[in-house]
C-alpha cells in the first residue's frame, strides 16, 4: 500500500515529532508516530527512540496477516519495553530528565486494521467520504469531556488543556489502548500529532481527504499547510496510508 509522511516544526524552534513506516518479514505494514515531550533535545530523543526501536523490532518479526492477537500482544510488550528504556535514560542523564513521548500506531492485517495509542497523538480513518476519530486522547481535558464535566468549548481554553494523563517514559507499566476497524471499512488511515488536530478541524481534514485528484503526498502536504495557515503553534506531523493501493514494500522514515 502507498503511504506518505510529512512533518513541520510549526512555530517551534525544533521538531520533537518522529514518524516511520516499517514492514515485517511477511510484508505487514506498521506505522508509528510519536510526539516527544520534554525540554531542549529530550523530546526529540524520546520520540525517535520509540519509533526506531519499535520499527526495527517489527522488521524482524514474521507475523502473518491473520495474527491479530499475537500482533497486539507484541505491540503491548514492545511499547512497554520502550517505556522502560525511555524512563531509564531520563533517570540516568540529567539533560534528558523528564523526557517522554506520546505514541500512535497502526498495523494493517487481513480483516482488520489494529490501532494502538498512548497520549494525544491520534488515529483517524477515512471511508466513503467520511472521517472517523478512532483513538481516545489520554489528556486531562479529554477525560473530563468524556465524563461530561467539560464542554468542547471549555476544553479549548482550559488552563490544563495540554496536560497528559498517559505517556511513554514513566515508571512501571503503561496502559496501551487498542482499537480495531474492519479493513473493508477503511480507505485511508491517518495518524497525526496534536499539532495537526489542534489546528485543523475534522471538516477541514475531510475536505482535503475527499479530493480524488490529489496524490497521497499532496494531501499530507495540504494537511500540514492547513495547520500552519490556521496559526498552529506546535510541531505538525501526519502519516497517511492508502490501504487499497498496490503494496510498496519499503521502509520509510521522516524526521
Amino acid at each position: 500500500m502507498k503511504y506518505s509522511l510529512k512533518t513541520h516544526q510549526g512555530k517551534r524552534k525544533d521538531n520533537q515529532d518522529y514518524a516511520g513506516v516499517f514492514f515485517n518479514q511477511s510484508g505487514l505494514l506498521l506505522a508509528v508516530l510519536c510526539d516527544g515531550l520534554g525540554g531542549h533535545q529530550a523530546g526529540d530523543i524520546a520520540s525517535e527512540m520509540a519509533v526506531s526501536q519499535i520499527g526495527n523490532g517489527w522488521e524482524g518479526t514474521d507475523f502473518s496477516s491473520q495474527d491479530t492477537y499475537l500482533v497486539q500482544n507484541w505491540l503491548k510488550e514492545k511499547i512497554n519495553k520502550e517505556n522502560a528504556r525511555i524512563y531509564e535514560a531520563a533517570s540516568t542523564y540529567s539533560d534528558l530528565e523528564g523526557m517522554g513521548t506520546t505514541l500512535v500506531a497502526s498495523v494493517i492485517l487481513k480483516e482488520n486494521v489494529l490501532f494502538s495509542n498512548i497520549g494525544d497523538s491520534r488515529a483517524y480513518t477515512y471511508f466513503n467520504n467520511q472521517i472517523e476519530l478512532v483513538t481516545e486522547d489520554h489528556s486531562f481535558v479529554s477525560e473530563l469531556q468524556r465524563k461530561g464535566a467539560l464542554t468542547d468549548l471549555e476544553a479549548l481554553t482550559h488552563y490544563n488543556r495540554n496536560a497528559l494523563t498517559r505517556s511513554l517514559g514513566v515508571e512501571g507499566q503503561v496502559d496501551v489502548d487498542f482499537f480495531k476497524r474492519l479493513i473493508n471499512k477503511v480507505d485511508v488511515i491517518m495518524l497525526n500529532s496534536d499539532g495537526l488536530s489542534n489546528a485543523v478541524s475534522e471538516t477541514e481534514m475531510l475536505e482535503i481527504l475527499k479530493q480524488t485528484d490529489l496524490s497521497l503526498d499532496q494531501k499530507s502536504e495540504m494537511l500540514v499547510n492547513k495547520a500552519i495557515e490556521n496559526e498552529g503553534s506546535d510541531n505538525i506531523t501526519v502519516s497517511l496510508i492508502d490501504v487499497n493501493m498496490t503494496p510498496d514494500h519499503k521502509v520509510g522514515e521522516d524526521k
